[in-house]
């Protein structure tokens, strides 16, 4: 049964048929426009607004400005320190590997992990060796994580945003690295979105009290999680799209002509 967005409050369902039709319609949009100045645009703010916030949401104080300074420049603000700058800098590399679109392998999430943690060359790319606690919460044995990842990997789902939460809040609760585990999964779930021929979504800072929520949801009562994650997602996934969808066809009506 294809869940439905239960935020949303429109006199139609934001669900994943919808979004699938919204989807068709962007792709189709960019095949009449292989070079449109306006998708290039979108992805060059989306960057610097995606690494910002997944950032933010972890603590790292440095501004959305100074983020595109950074990423733009690859040099480090003396006003930060070197940790902070270093984190934007790891989650540039990890977002231009993600956007090159590499197979969605353990091999790959190692990957993204490894450039995330660039500057932690013993953690970087391997999963934890310790246990860990998320507040009182113990996650997962660390000698459990490759074999949970492993199952994690051939999980089936049809509805393909019903996947993507479910993933992401498994993700999370395993915990599989010592460090960037939030960072890690949210570029997981733009890796699944770009390969499904989606929108990549940026889950913002204002909204981490909604995104916590869910996993909080999913420890309570699993099916209320991953309703909650879903209308995350898609709430996303259908402002990007429709956004883009707007955009381009703004941009290509023609001029009218002047008069004089």
């Amino acid at each position: 049964m294809t869940m439905k967005n239960t935020w949303l409050a429109f006199n139609f369902d934001v669900d994943t048929r919808m979004l699938i039709s919204l989807k068709n319609e962007y792709q189709g949009m960019l095949q009449e426009r292989p070079h449109s100045a306006v998708a290039k645009r979108y992805n060059d703010e989306f960057k610097a607004a995606f690494i910002y916030n997944t950032n933010a949401i972890e603590g790292n104080p440095i501004t959305h400005d100074d983020t595109s300074y950074i990423i733009n420049s690859n040099a480090f603000l003396e006003n930060y320190s070197p940790t902070h700058n270093m984190e934007v800098i790891g989650s540039n590399k990890a977002f231009n590997y993600v956007s090159s679109l590499p197979d969605m392998t353990v091999e790959t999430l190692l990957n993204i992990h490894k450039r995330v943690l660039f500057f932690d060359e013993e953690n970087a790319g391997a999963f934890r060796k310790s246990a860990v606690h998320v507040g009182e919460k113990q996650m997962p044995n660390a000698g459990d994580i490759a074999e949970e990842i492993k199952q994690l990997y051939e999980m089936v789902e049809s509805d393909i945003f019903q996947y993507i939460s479910i993933f992401h809040l498994r993700f999370e609760n395993l915990h599989p690295f010592i460090d960037g585990n939030g960072r890690v999964g949210r570029l997981l779930i733009n890796l699944q979105l770009l390969r499904a021929g989606f929108a990549p979504i940026n889950i913002k800072l204002k909204d981490a009290g909604r995104y916590y929520r869910c996993f909080r949801q999913y420890d309570i009562v699993y099916e209320k999680g991953v309703q909650e994650m879903y209308n995350l997602i898609t709430k996303y996934e259908y402002e990007e799209l429709t956004g883009l969808i707007e955009a381009i066809r703004l941009n290509s009506r023609p001029t009218p002509p002047q008069t004089l």
